[in-house]
């Protein structure tokens, strides 16, 4: 006789060396870690994936449950894929974490739903899909869809008050959170990785939000079955050692320089920094504050364990969060955990005698400065340097100029960007110290002006082409620097 098939199988085993809510929820980690990162079109490779992993082990409570893990995870991993952009924004947790989905919450808004409401809810609050790419696929106008979304959100909060959960006075995003919870909410009885592949662990997969996601995973071969089992290492690993230096406005133009003598050094701000390496980062420290370049009173910086470190150009974990409080506590000028900035160098000593020579020279070069600026033709007062790529266009310039990104068409021009201020740069630096705008189109105009540029579409919106664009934009603001991107 054969022997029978189980009916069903045991739930995930728990280390019995728990390190942690990483290692004791490993695989429901993994999968949400891995499904994040493939929604965001983002070819997952161990290393990647590992890395995400530990950013995501670092933003988990201690007593983090299972459920909560899973909405940090998907909430760190969005975070770690923006730090890959250049883009470090303080870190705003879902205030509802302690709100721990029930499964009965979705089994009964799948239960009392048309095949339109759980399409809604399973795809677009589940999954994520916008409504625009779900009517197509369900061969709905896009007008159905929205009524039937509201019907959804206004279901799971009758369900979820039955329960105690009071949601009156919640705005519409803060519901749509709660509401994706619960169309994920999986509960604890799943199979471990071992038992996903049989055919109990597949059917159950079907019904399972969190198993289902993680049989399309390893179908597609953005995951392994191994990739679910817990590591025997800690994780979070241990503390690593990072310096964050930070330089006051007026210096912004020598942090490039950091960067570039300091292999390694991620430019997480415009005015910050930070380095792993210790006697490399104290040298050039040491020689800039010497050389005033920028002066010891532009620069305050930290150096502390800290929980993070530095993985491909990207600082995961709390690093940067905890250096970052650190060093604003700071006056400048003051260095925390190294050394004490030196003094500038004294100046060399006075030649008294040579002074009435210097100061006819002077005149002499003052004059010829004053006779060549006059006769000067207008011309860019900045360097921009621009190269195409496979998401837009990468480009580098002074700190203090004002950037204008254009897309040229024959009819019409269109601004990817531009820049109030500055300042406003910020939100396209990368983790080099340049700047990356994502655009489809082309040609483009890349602009990096002095002052201020005003109505750039409407300037340019006659034009025959890029370059009859770029002589049109260049009368109007003669002291910009502008590329053409081909």
């Amino acid at each position: 006789m054969a022997p029978s098939t189980p009916r069903s199988l045991p739930s995930i085993p728990v280390p019995a060396d728990d390190q942690g809510p990483a290692r004791r929820h490993w695989s429901a980690l993994t999968i949400t870690v891995a499904w994040e990162l493939a929604r965001a079109a983002t070819r997952v490779r161990p290393p990647l994936l590992h890395a995400a992993r530990e950013h995501v082990a670092w933003r988990l409570a201690a007593n983090a449950s299972l459920a909560e893990t899973e909405a940090v995870a998907a909430v760190a991993t969005r975070e770690f894929l923006a730090r890959r952009k250049g883009n470090y924004a303080r870190w705003t947790p879902d205030p509802d974490v302690d709100i721990l989905p029930d499964p009965r919450w979705r089994e009964a808004v799948i239960a009392t739903s048309t095949p339109l409401h759980e399409a809604v809810f399973r795809l677009h609050f589940g999954d994520g899909v916008p409504l625009e790419e779900l009517a197509p696929r369900l061969k709905v106008d896009v007008s159905w869809l929205r009524p039937a979304r509201e019907a959804v959100r206004e279901l799971v909060r009758v369900i979820v008050a039955e329960d105690g959960v009071p949601t009156e006075g919640w705005e519409p995003a803060r519901v749509d959170r709660l509401v994706s919870r619960v169309a994920l909410a999986a509960g604890d009885r799943c199979p471990g990785p071992g038992g996903l592949g049989t055919d109990i662990g597949r059917a159950h997969g079907e019904s399972c939000p969190r198993c289902g996601r993680a049989l399309r995973l390893i179908r597609e071969g953005v995951l392994a079955t191994g990739d679910l089992f817990a590591p025997d290492a800690s994780m979070p690993p241990a503390n690593t050692t990072l310096t964050l230096l930070q330089v006051h406005a007026e210096a912004r133009k020598h942090l490039a320089e950091l960067v570039r003598v300091l292999p390694g050094a991620v430019r997480v701000a415009d005015d910050q920094l930070v380095y792993a390496g210790d006697e490399a980062l104290d040298v050039a420290l040491r020689d800039l504050a010497e050389a005033a370049t920028p002066a010891r009173t532009q620069l305050r910086l930290v150096r502390a364990s800290v929980p993070g470190r530095i993985v491909d150009g990207v600082v995961i974990g709390r690093a940067y969060d905890s250096l970052q409080e650190a060093v604003q506590l700071l006056p400048w000028g003051e260095a925390r955990g190294v050394a004490a900035l030196p003094e500038p160098l004294p100046p060399p000593p006075s030649a008294a005698r040579w002074w009435a020579t210097a100061a006819l020279l002077a005149s002499l070069a003052m004059v010829a400065a004053v006779a060549a600026m006059q006769a000067r033709e207008p011309g860019p007062l900045f360097v921009v340097r621009a190269s195409r790529d496979a998401t837009g266009v990468t480009f580098d310039t002074d700190d203090s100029a004002f950037v204008d990104v254009l897309a040229i068409a024959p009819d019409r021009a269109e601004v990817v960007f531009h820049s109030a201020t500055p300042a406003d740069k910020a939100s396209l630096v990368t983790g080099d110290g340049r700047y990356h705008a994502e655009v489809d189109a082309r040609p483009l105009l890349v602009v990096a002006s002095p002052t201020r540029i005003e109505d750039a579409a409407i300037v340019v919106a006659a034009a025959r082409d890029v370059d009859d664009a770029r002589v049109r934009l260049h009368s109007r603001y003669p002291e910009a620097a502008i590329v053409v991107i081909r």
